[in-house]
């Protein structure tokens, strides 16, 4: 297994559907020491919780009625979380703040920056991790990455 060794000034971001760390490395390839550089969480209730109606029908034939699923707000919540992350990472990448990034995110989160995230940043990024560390201290980060 491959130790993953972050240069002094990397980024790391940290994500799920609803919440997002973003640290910087001040250590070097041999010792990382990461600092909080930006979070935010987003308050994205359950679909449940949302008072969704019932799912709506419509014809097949005369005799026959069809459904249409139910609307996962949560869900649509949390891509639009991940894709707002895509356009700040992109702001960021276009003042010049980072010249590596690293993203560990869940597999869901993972796939929609991929799709969302621009040229300017994709260039940027030397690593992934995907795993779901977004409730997980600093700490564990930065074993966790060490033994990526």
């Amino acid at each position: 297994m491959d130790v993953m060794k972050l240069k002094n000034g990397t980024w790391v971001i940290v994500c799920d559907g609803g919440k997002f760390l973003l640290l910087e490395n001040n250590g070097d390839e041999a010792i990382m020491d990461l600092r909080v550089v930006a979070h935010d969480t987003s308050d994205n209730p359950m679909t449940s919780a949302q008072g969704t109606d019932r799912p709506g029908r419509f014809a097949i034939s005369p005799d026959r009625r069809g459904t249409t699923q139910e609307t996962d707000w949560h869900q649509l919540a949390e891509t639009r979380f991940a894709e707002d992350l895509a356009g700040m990472l992109d702001r960021w990448a276009m003042e010049d703040r980072f010249s590596q990034l690293v993203i560990v995110a869940d597999s869901r989160t993972l796939g929609v920056l991929r799709a969302a995230l621009t040229d300017r940043v994709k260039t940027r990024v030397c690593g992934e991790v995907q795993k779901d560390y977004a409730h997980r201290t600093i700490a564990f980060m930065e074993e966790a990455l060490a033994k990526a």
